[in-house]
């Protein structure tokens, strides 16, 4: 008996020892943003998300082709710094994917009604728009829109329409009917061929993207029931191919650009046409030996772009992550230090 109660009495002292040593968290911690379900007005059912500060800025997060509300999750690997600037992001999952409807004839225009809709339910008023990839369409339609509302637009290695006499604008589109129909099928059917970002991308060195990547795209084709029919994901493709981007008259908030040198999905004749489609471009930010995942190597700018920091970089200096003006960032990469957090360093 005295050995027993010797033994608790050492494991007690030892547990008092942890308690001044560790910091025991007292909340949960996220698991990625909550997609929740909005019943519009036409009876249609959408997905979005809510995540951030309560009264944060909003922005609402327009992810790439083929992609689901969950799609944000791929940004989580950033989630403190964009809380600590107080940002308040927002998606809303476009036409049939994850566990949203598939409506026949869907537009670009009809994307930005839900978004109005779905903002007015959250009482948002003025926001941002953040748009990846894919996502630039729509988001041109979203500020055509909402003009009057938009603080900011922010086009990510994004899209913006087909132009039949510059292939450079989309190989997909000039695939021919039967073709592209295929490979909407099969991508629906094997998501993880989607979100295949090449031989070393530098997302690697981000612990578990690749996995939520292809989660991200099982729950794009199949969440709903889609069976993998690849409707969706096609309808998409041919929106891409068929209509333009929206006008820019009447928008005023400035515009940001972002895109890389090795970008061979999204070329830089995209980036050309936001930047003489809107005549308040505040920013084209052009990185060298990036490709099409520019967006996330570089998401910490956006960030601090998006909460109108725009004249201030992130830099890694002699092991440190800091934060100083953007004419000293560059005048410290070109001394060797790494653009962006530390995590990215060598």
């Amino acid at each position: 008996m005295k050995k027993i109660l010797l033994t608790a009495g050492l494991s007690l002292l030892a547990t008092q020892g942890l308690s001044d040593s560790i910091d025991i968290q007292e909340a949960f911690d996220p698991m990625g943003p909550e997609v929740l379900n909005y019943a519009l007005s036409s009876g249609k059912n959408v997905g979005y998300f809510d995540e951030g500060p309560r009264d944060g800025q909003p922005v609402l997060f327009i992810g790439g082709s083929g992609t689901s509300a969950y799609a944000y999750a791929l940004t989580g690997f950033l989630r403190t710094l964009s809380n600590d600037l107080n940002l308040r992001f927002v998606g809303v999952e476009r036409d049939g994917y994850g566990a949203t409807g598939l409506t026949e004839g869907y537009t670009y225009e009809m994307y930005a009604a839900e978004v109005g809709e779905v903002l007015q339910s959250l009482g948002i008023n003025e926001f941002s728009v953040v748009a990846i990839s894919g996502g630039g369409p729509y988001a041109s339609a979203v500020a055509a829109e909402h003009k009057d509302r938009l603080a900011s637009l922010h086009f990510l290695a994004a899209f913006s329409q087909y132009d039949p006499d510059n292939p450079d604008t989309s190989g997909l589109c000039g695939l021919g009917e039967e073709r592209i129909t295929g490979a909407a099928a099969y991508y629906a059917a094997n998501p993880a061929a989607w979100w295949d970002l090449g031989e070393n991308p530098p997302t690697a060195r981000i612990h578990g993207f690749q996995t939520v990547a292809q989660n991200d795209g099982a729950r794009t084709f199949t969440m709903g029931g889609q069976a993998t029919s690849g409707a969706a994901l096609l309808a998409e493709f041919t929106r891409y191919c068929t209509l333009p981007a929206a006008p820019s008259e009447g928008v005023t908030a400035p515009v940001y650009i972002y895109e890389g040198t090795e970008d061979t999905s999204v070329k830089s004749v995209h980036g050309d046409f936001w930047a003489g489609h809107y005549g308040n471009v505040a920013a084209r930010r052009t990185y060298e030996g990036v490709g099409h995942t520019v967006q996330y190597r570089h998401w910490d700018q956006v960030l601090l772009d998006v909460a109108g920091m725009a004249d201030t970089s992130v830099v890694c200096v002699d092991g440190t992550s800091t934060l100083m003006a953007s004419a000293d960032a560059v005048a410290a990469v070109s001394d060797g230090a790494t653009a962006g957090i530390c995590a990215w360093a060598d």
